[in-house]
């Protein structure tokens, strides 16, 4: 990021090329950068704010650079910052105890001039591209962040990176001019590690905690939704990203990307919601997941399907239940022609000879038997 602040007081022409690329991917508010793989990044001010950064930098003599390294001290005071905001989920320049920015400087060191600008934005984000979302500045009606990135009397800076609980990741720009360290204090800040906040102070900030976004509360997890990754779903609306995953206890899995199931305002990735509320087979006794066969003996994997005296596949044949057998056309019809075949007898009536090579019929029943009824074909349908 320091190499990348460098490059953009530096070098304007360079700068203005890549703020023109930008513009290529904005339709209407909505911006597709290429790191978001397709993915939408909704804007407050749209394309206008880009190009009104690009008359900005034009506007500029070329500036000094800001180094190629973070200054230690610096970036401890912004890694103080980025541990206790980072939890609490805020966006501000303001610490959980109330402490400024500019005082989080002081501990390890002095200055003349100091300033800080705070980027929040997703980890696929490169240097450059927060370098370039700071220097547009959406939505910050006073442009700090421009102001304070293409600030010519900065000489210096110290850059922290981490983890923000509403936005995904969050990166302190700590600017200065006249840095003389302390190094006794950031000897000792090695050893103790960032900035420790009371934890009841913490909880009381996470709980009144604010960002410049406000889209309701979460249908999952019932916090608000103050910006960061969000996804939105016709059956649930607005939800945390990170909360769009399975429901059920044990899988958690995240359902970004693949097929999933809504049940009762509850989550589910396919394997968990078939095997919590699908069908069973009636052949196999597994769970249906894949396309479906509904007979008068239940509900059958396509897969089990299988003739009873054939044993061949039957698939999205028709076939027979007659009997509570499952058989295909070919054997049914076999089957009722051996029952037809095994009745003939009957119909000769009482008195008839039969001999090798003949037959000698006896006298015609008075009483006509009557046809034997046809088993009728299932009625089957299929579903997936």
């Amino acid at each position: 990021i320091v190499e990348e602040l460098t490059w953009a007081r530096t070098r304007p022409v360079e700068l203005i090329d890549a703020l023109r690329e930008r513009l290529k991917h904005y339709k209407g508010k909505d911006c597709y950068p290429p790191e978001r793989a397709g993915q939408c990044v909704v804007t407050k001010e749209g394309a206008a704010v880009v190009r009104e950064a690009i008359d900005y930098v034009t506007s500029l003599e070329t500036l000094g650079g800001v180094g190629t390294a973070s200054q230690p001290g610096l970036a401890m005071a912004g890694e103080d910052h980025v541990h206790d905001i980072g939890q609490t989920g805020t966006a501000s320049h303001t610490s959980s105890d109330g402490t400024n920015a500019a005082d989080r400087a002081r501990r390890y060191g002095n200055f003349e001039l100091f300033g800080e600008c705070l980027w929040y934005g997703s980890d696929r984000a490169d240097a450059r591209c927060v370098v370039l979302d700071l220097i547009i500045d959406d939505g910050v009606p006073s442009r700090g962040h421009r102001l304070g990135v293409l600030d010519p009397r900065y000489d210096t800076v110290g850059v922290s990176y981490g983890s923000h609980c509403t936005f995904g990741r969050l990166a302190a720009l700590e600017f200065a001019r006249g840095w003389e360290p302390d190094e006794l204090a950031m000897s000792d800040r090695r050893k103790a590690g960032p900035h420790r906040i009371s934890p009841e102070v913490m909880a009381a900030a996470k709980a009144k905690a604010e960002t410049a976004w406000s889209l309701g509360s979460c249908p999952v997890c019932g916090e608000p939704i103050k910006g960061g990754k969000v996804t939105e779903l016709a059956e649930m609306g607005k939800l945390h990203a990170a909360c769009f995953k399975c429901s059920n206890a044990g899988c958690g899995c995240a359902l970004a990307g693949v097929p999933y199931k809504v049940q009762d305002k509850a989550l589910y990735c396919k394997t968990c919601f078939y095997e919590k509320f699908g069908e069973k087979c009636k052949a196999c006794g597994k769970v249906i997941m894949g396309t479906m066969v509904s007979c008068s003996l239940g509900k059958l994997h396509l897969e089990c399907l299988i003739c009873s005296t054939c044993q061949k596949s039957i698939g999205k044949a028709s076939f027979s239940t007659s009997d509570g057998i499952i058989r295909c056309q070919a054997c049914a019809a076999a089957a009722e022609a051996a029952a037809s075949a095994a009745a003939a007898p009957e119909k000769r009536g009482k008195g008839a000879l039969a001999s090798a090579g003949s037959a000698i019929a006896g006298p015609k029943a008075k009483a006509k038997t009557k046809a034997k009824a046809k088993p009728a074909a299932a009625k089957v349908s299929m579903s997936k």
